[in-house]
């Protein structure tokens, strides 16, 4: 029961700044379907010039998922598990590269809270200083997962 404490209390480390409007009043700002493909797209592109052959997922703001793009070639076990990364850097606002080095330097198990992947490969992008939605990837090694994640939301205007 302690350990469950100290995981909760680090995760309050991650907590997510408000909108400067109550949610209930003003309408949340999300990826459209459009925009979605476009990025979707933009990094099969990105992957395709690296030589990587993955799976990818781009979730709105609630982790719903709104485009996907298996590459050919692509190993079906990283269907899930890109859209699960995609799901929990938009559940938290926040790159799953962060919950993955915490779980490691803090050796924290923070992997049986629900929502969270401490894993690469997942990443918010914004527009302005809002998340509008994320992206995960799946397939390759952490390094080449995390900086493509990175390039494509980058890339998001």
């Amino acid at each position: 029961m302690k350990r469950m404490f100290t995981v909760l209390a680090a995760l309050a480390s991650f907590s997510t700044p408000a909108l400067a409007q109550s949610s209930s009043t003003a309408p949340q700002l999300n990826i459209t379907t459009e925009a979605a493909l476009n990025m979707a797209h933009y990094a099969v592109g990105l992957a395709e010039s690296r030589h990587l052959k993955l799976c990818i997922a781009v979730e709105d703001t609630d982790g719903n998922l709104v485009a996907f793009i298996r590459m050919q070639g692509a190993y079906s076990g990283c269907v899930d598990a890109s859209i699960a990364k995609a799901k929990s850097a938009a559940r938290f606002a926040r790159n799953t590269i962060e919950f993955f080095d915490a779980a490691r330097a803090q050796n924290l198990p923070i992997g049986f809270v629900p929502g969270i992947l401490p894993s690469a490969g997942g990443a918010v992008f914004k527009q302005g200083d809002v998340v509008v939605g994320s992206i995960g990837t799946s397939g390759d090694t952490n390094e080449n997962e995390q900086a493509l994640v990175i390039d494509a939301a980058k890339h998001f205007h």
